[in-house]
């Protein structure tokens, strides 16, 4: 979708997707100032560990639930209903319970950037997340 200036409804039920082979990102709405995404999450599938240097994510958590893991701290649990700030410059992953699909929406600038920890090894193999910068 392209960003607009015109007021906008988007339902997003009709939006949701899945995918055996990993979770499905898209964009739901944008504007000069803010993105909208959505991931579908089905039981058990990640977005891999990263950050946002500059920008802070807020997340709601339309359906299902899972777990917000960080670098170097404890373990955030997230269940539907339930809105999620993640500040700055903080490594996370998100991954889905293992009982049922996941669903979230997340907010973000619309040039936000993702890097993920310096350890990976494979760079060629993995899958790059929007925003996310070589």
């Amino acid at each position: 979708m392209n960003a607009t200036k015109d007021a906008k409804t988007i339902n997003l039920a009709d939006m949701i997707k899945f995918s055996s082979d990993a979770r499905v990102n898209q964009e739901v709405l944008s504007t000069d100032r803010l993105m909208v995404r959505m991931n579908c999450y089905e039981p058990g599938q990640v977005t891999p560990m990263h950050m946002h240097p500059e920008e802070d994510e807020v997340m709601y958590i339309v359906e299902g639930e899972g777990i917000v893991m960080f670098k170097g701290r404890g373990d955030l649990p997230v269940k539907a209903g339930e809105l999620v700030c993640l500040p700055s410059d903080q490594y996370h992953q998100i991954t889905a319970g293992s009982e049922g699909r996941m669903v979230l929406i997340y907010f973000m600038t619309p040039e936000y950037g993702s890097v993920r920890p310096e350890e990976r090894t494979d760079e060629s193999a993995v899958k790059r997340l929007p925003g996310e910068k070589a």
